[in-house]
């Protein structure tokens, strides 16, 4: 797999969770709808986010990691999850 196609296949995977999100809210009434479906804040995050996942894949491909397409549309939707995780404060132990 070149570098491209794992970049599409990472942002195909981070693309995943937004579109179940919308999805879910197909049966709202137009009133209904939250307001962040219109805010462009969330649409800017949700774009890097994606773009990320194609990046992660990227990531792996150039450190020598042999994956498939499948791997690579998983390691796109995990790539939130992975970024939380690093992120969150580390117990403090005395």
């Amino acid at each position: 797999m070149t570098l491209n196609e794992a970049f599409f296949y990472g942002v195909i995977g981070g693309s995943l969770p937004e579109v179940l999100a919308l999805y879910n809210l197909r049966h709202l009434a137009k009133g209904k709808k939250p307001v962040w479906v219109t805010s462009w804040y969330y649409w800017i995050v949700t774009l890097i986010m994606v773009l990320l996942g194609g990046a992660t894949v990227v990531l792996y491909q150039k450190i020598g990691i042999n994956i498939n397409e499948f791997m690579a549309v998983h390691l796109g939707i995990a790539t939130p999850l992975l970024i939380s995780t690093v992120t969150k404060e580390k117990p403090k132990i005395d």
